[in-house]
């Protein structure tokens, strides 16, 4: 069911990051978490997670776009089939003692509102099942009964890969994050005590990203930007941040997200110093100044002209 072309057909460093960061401890992931993945690709994180942790209630989500979202389903049912297929085993070769229902020996956690709105998990659902699947749109994300759900924690990793993306993932986790007032059955809001009964809370986020790819040409900074567009805030917790080398280089960071707190945090001036996601920009615009200034006046005019001749034709 792995298709290597697209993105979502590999698992990728930061799945393993993000992973042991999650289940190290239960701080990350409270006791019977409801987690909601962004961009779940093989389903692999969800799949050794909750095996780390089977109290925990996972739904992975992928985008419809080249099947991802189909492929990530087939991967999840492959693991199911094959849970059941070793738990019969064992108990054919552990029948369960004398007057006790075989059925009751089912691995894994209760199912009654376990897979909220998963789409792929409503029609049919197992007791082997500790992972439910999703498609989701991250630009229509507020539409998504998913975004309805009480979600403890959101977790992605290595999500950006261009500039749109940027803007689509913190427009999705906006909706997910963000404080909100539930609307009634018939559509509308009602007094601002029931607004404030129904005020939705916002879980915690845990994002990784491979900061640094390609030259320092990454997606780092269209990441930090989108999100402090949409009013969120990333802040490293994990992994490798680098904040005392500048060495250019890939390397994985663990970001929390959540709403900014404006005034009582730094200011965009300290963030361009020394936010993670801003570290490669910072790092590539340096190396730049610096190549500037041993150029000579005819190698730079040269430059110009071609420069010039580029966007002529563009």
């Amino acid at each position: 069911g792995v298709v290597e072309r697209h993105c979502s057909g590999r698992v990728w460093p930061a799945a393993l990051t993000l992973l042991e960061h999650l289940t190290r401890d239960d701080r990350c992931l409270p006791p019977g978490a409801r987690v909601l993945e962004l961009g779940a690709g093989t389903g692999y994180m969800a799949l050794k997670a909750t095996k780390r942790r089977p109290d925990v209630r996972w739904c992975a989500t992928e985008t419809a776009h080249e099947d991802a979202a189909e492929r990530l389903a087939s991967n999840l049912e492959a693991a199911h089939a094959a849970a059941r297929a070793e738990t019969d085993e064992l108990h054919q070769r552990s029948p369960p003692p004398l007057g006790e229902n075989p059925g009751s020996m089912s691995a894994g956690p209760p199912t009654d509102g376990f897979f909220f709105g998963c789409e792929t998990e409503k029609k049919k659902t197992s007791r082997h099942k500790r992972v439910a699947s999703s498609a989701l749109e991250w630009s229509d994300a507020a539409r998504s009964p998913l975004a309805r759900e009480p979600w403890d924690v959101v977790v992605g990793s290595d999500l950006v890969y261009g500039e749109a993306g940027a803007r689509d993932l913190a427009t999705c986790l906006a909706a997910m994050l963000l404080p909100r007032e539930e609307e009634g059955e018939d559509g509308i809001s009602g007094d601002a005590q029931t607004k404030k009964k129904r005020r939705k809370p916002f879980p915690s986020c845990f994002l990784a990203q491979t900061c640094g790819r390609w030259g320092g040409y990454g997606y780092d900074a269209a990441l930090y930007r989108s999100l402090r567009a949409v009013g969120l805030r990333a802040t490293a917790v994990g992994g490798e941040s680098l904040s005392d080398s500048d060495e250019m280089r890939q390397h994985v960071c663990v970001f929390s997200v959540a709403p900014s707190l404006g005034g009582a945090e730094p200011g965009a001036s300290e963030d361009e110093a020394h936010h993670p996601l801003l570290r490669a920009q910072r790092l590539r615009a340096a190396a730049e100044a610096a190549a500037e200034v041993g150029i000579s006046e005819d190698d730079r005019a040269a430059a110009e002209a071609e420069k010039a001749m580029q966007e002529a034709f563009l």
